[in-house]
């Protein structure tokens, strides 16, 4: 598939999930091992987004194809309102015991300090793969949406909005990458380094989530962990052919062809009360009545 051909339209979505519903650090299933996983993930994207964001921007000027500078308009919206509500979560989780902001703000200074003094070519790249990365989870996340039945319902809600956005912009910064530096092997061999960096710092927020709540977890969590990542529809289990898929010649992440799942997620998980945008024009339409 060529670059920015047959994609589906980019559109930022300003939600808002009502975190105060949630009353537990342990909101997976009460399974601590889960909770604190999806607490470590959810700390890495405000400071993550914002360098996707800012590594894309450095090349924007670059860009010749209006088509493509549309979608690039629409890839810094939707990760502007992710971090923001990510920023809501994780500052009710610290509430609760798990203090998501202090991960985030270990990310922020460790990407200022290892991250931007890099090379633009690297610092896109690095966003190319986890994009990518963050694209296919998203494919497994609403082909089965039924592995989150046992999350807080905002959480889920959250996640779901999320992935949807992702799978939109997927390709967004790949064929950024790509019109510019025209280096498919470059990024076959960053995403080796992404992926790895990816499991050692979700691993370690993870564990310094629990520590810090001196929190070890049961062998029922340790159970139900393991299931929920290598069982039939386990997440890893389920990425790996498209993770896999990365690594072939002349890969585009739209050769994972899943705009299907973009109108699951309207038809089933869309909620209209979540929508800011929607709610305002009604408040305005009530007023003027």
């Amino acid at each position: 598939m060529s670059a920015t051909a047959d994609h589906p339209t980019i559109q930022p979505r300003h939600m808002s999930m009502p975190f105060e519903q949630l009353d537990t650090p342990y909101f997976f299933n009460d399974n601590a091992l889960l909770s604190a996983f999806f607490a470590a993930l959810s700390s890495t994207f405000p400071a993550g987004e914002g360098e996707f964001i800012a590594s894309v921007r450095l090349y924007r000027d670059k860009i010749k194809s209006p088509k493509l500078l549309e979608e690039i308009r629409g890839f810094i919206g939707q990760e502007g309102h992710h971090s923001r509500q990510h920023e809501r979560v994780n500052e009710t989780l610290r509430e609760l015991g798990f203090d998501a902001v202090a991960l985030d703000k270990d990310l922020e200074r460790y990407i200022q300090r290892h991250v931007v003094n890099r090379s633009d070519k690297f610092r896109l790249a690095m966003t190319v793969c986890m994009e990518h990365l963050t694209a296919i989870l998203a494919e497994h996340l609403l082909t089965y949406p039924e592995t989150l039945e046992n999350l807080a319902p905002s959480v889920q809600d959250l996640l779901y909005w999320h992935a949807v956005e992702e799978i939109e912009h997927k390709s967004v910064a790949f064929d950024t990458f790509m019109s510019i530096e025209g280096d498919q092997k470059y990024l076959r061999w960053c995403q080796v380094y992404a992926t790895l960096f990816f499991f050692h710092r979700i691993g370690w927020y993870t564990i310094k989530l629990l520590w810090w709540q001196k929190k070890m977890p049961s062998w029922k969590d340790v159970k139900g962990f393991w299931r929920f990542m290598t069982g039939k529809k386990g997440m890893f289990t389920g990425v790996t052919k498209n993770y896999l898929d990365w690594f072939k010649k002349g890969f585009h992440p739209w050769d994972h062809d899943n705009m299907d799942l973009i109108e699951r997620w309207k038809t089933e998980f869309y909620r209209e009360e979540q929508d800011v945008k929607v709610q305002k024009e009604k408040a305005k339409l009530k007023a003027a009545s």
